[in-house]
């Protein structure tokens, strides 16, 4: 018979988290996590199912004191939040999700296909790539581009900006950082998460980890104008944050992204993430979508 129990103890809570993981994304890895909880902590709720003593499944939620709901661990900024589970303990998926909370829940970003998450509300994308097959930036408008004019646009802009303009790109120079975050923040006001102290730091963060982090930055006539932070992990290649002067090169943005793309293949990465949500850009890259729900549950008031 499994037995709940609910773990509040980080130390505890990370190494069920290890043992249970996938460590499929980068949203699997609890060094990732740290990165931001360490900035924004809150009360760890991880509620974990015992065979024997033995962890075999993990919801791993914190209390937000400020919103006075139990969500996922380092909400902010995460996707693909997803239970974990020893193999063969998947059934316990749908009682993870509807025993008798403490509190409040709000859960945001679940990604899987079985079908109870399936059932639940849909939030919003997730949008991505499959490089697979692809051997440059070519390769991918032939396939991805029906549309000849389409396909020409885009050779074009990119061939435009480099003849009009001295164009540098910048790999891995570090002290970009902050300028990719800065452009980021002005590129998507509201939908940017980058917009308080607390928000930034994280990100400088995450370049001590030990992975393959590509910083890109573009320099149009000498001005620094355009940057992204990726990182190739286990096979995809994460888009994380990206940011452009569109007002002072219109077409920089697109630019950036194809930059990317051409070195996300060369690299050997199989997926090109971007990230959640359109934003205005994706749906034109013709993105696959990979679907994120919600699971909301309210406490009575008595």
């Amino acid at each position: 018979m499994n037995e709940m129990k609910v773990i509040s103890d980080p130390a505890a809570a990370r190494d069920i988290w290890e043992k249970l993981s996938p460590q499929e994304t980068i949203y699997d890895s609890w060094d990732f996590r740290a990165c931001f909880y360490r900035h924004d902590p809150q009360p760890l709720h991880f509620y974990v199912y015992y065979e024997q003593d033995e962890a075999v499944a993990l919801l791993p939620l914190q209390y937000n004191r400020e919103l006075n709901c139990l969500e996922f661990l380092a909400e902010n900024f995460m996707e693909n939040n997803r239970p974990f589970f020893k193999a063969g303990y998947e059934y316990l998926l749908p009682r993870l999700f509807n025993q008798d909370f403490e509190q409040a829940v709000k859960i945001y970003d679940l990604d899987g296909i079985d079908d109870f998450t399936r059932s639940l509300p849909l939030e919003d994308y997730v949008y991505f790539i499959s490089l697979s097959g692809l051997t440059g930036f070519e390769d991918y408008l032939t396939r991805d581009f029906s549309d000849r004019k389409k396909r020409i646009k885009f050779r074009r802009l990119a061939a435009r900006l480099e003849e009009e303009h001295a164009v540098k790109i910048i790999i891995n120079d570090l002290a970009d950082l902050d300028l990719i975050m800065d452009l980021n923040a002005a590129s998507f006001g509201t939908e940017s998460y980058l917009k308080k102290e607390r928000e930034r730091q994280p990100f400088h963060d995450l370049l001590k980890l030990p992975w393959d982090w590509q910083l890109v930055t573009i320099s149009v006539d000498g001005v620094k104008v355009a940057g992204s932070l990726s990182v190739n992990y286990r096979g995809t290649y994460f888009y994380m944050i990206a940011g452009a002067d569109t007002g002072a090169v219109p077409d920089v943005f697109k630019y950036l992204t194809k930059v990317n793309l051409e070195l996300a293949i060369k690299i050997g990465a199989k997926i090109f993430n971007s990230s959640l949500g359109d934003c205005n850009w994706k749906s034109h890259w013709h993105m696959d979508k990979l679907p994120q729900y919600k699971f909301i549950k309210l406490k009575e008031k008595v």
